[in-house]
């Protein structure tokens, strides 16, 4: 995918199936959830960027942008969240923890879901130094529960709104089914 002022992104898209990524926040959630703890056994997997439509889903490796200064990273998701149509952004993968206490610095598998209304959903659960999980359940938290929202991710609707910025999103194809 290229997006427009010449910024490439390595990404894909998929048709939506509401089956596998429902549109109520718990479920979309849980089932982000899943992919990440899924995919443990074949090692951390690396950050992505899913962005959800009404019919599609853009998947970018978020790698592809993360050797940019932090203010231009937020500022390519917010122009990602810019976009018309746009349901939810997620970041979801294996994440340094940050914050207090133990974990920081630990590794964790990590989602966090936000919608343009500036509503959001996360969830994590440590990774173990074998690459398991950690505990039985991850933790949850949720905008509508009260809880802050964790550092350094979201914001980016509110940043798109605030700034005016989106992107022109240019797929080489969408497949058919």
């Amino acid at each position: 995918m290229k997006l427009s002022g010449g910024l490439q992104l390595k990404g894909s898209t998929t048709i939506r199936d509401l089956d596998l990524y429902p549109r109520d926040d718990d479920a979309l959630g849980m089932k982000l959830f899943g992919l990440v703890s899924g995919a443990l056994s074949k090692g951390r997997p690396a950050p992505a960027v899913f962005l959800f439509s009404e019919s599609v889903i853009d998947k970018f490796a978020y790698r592809s942008f993360a050797d940019h200064p932090p203010q231009v990273r937020r500022r390519i998701l917010g122009a990602l969240a810019g976009q018309d149509h746009i349901e939810c952004l997620a970041m979801i993968g294996s994440l340094r923890f940050r914050g207090k206490g133990p974990l920081n610095g630990s590794w964790v598998a990590s989602v966090f879901i936000e919608w343009p209304d500036n509503r959001w959903w996360t969830a994590w659960q440590p990774i173990g130094p074998r690459g398991g999980l950690v505990g039985d359940e991850p933790q949850i938290r949720t905008a509508i529960d009260g809880s802050p929202r964790p550092g350094g991710l979201g914001g980016w609707f509110a940043l798109a709104r605030r700034t005016g910025l989106r992107l022109r999103v240019h797929r080489d194809s969408v497949p058919v089914h």
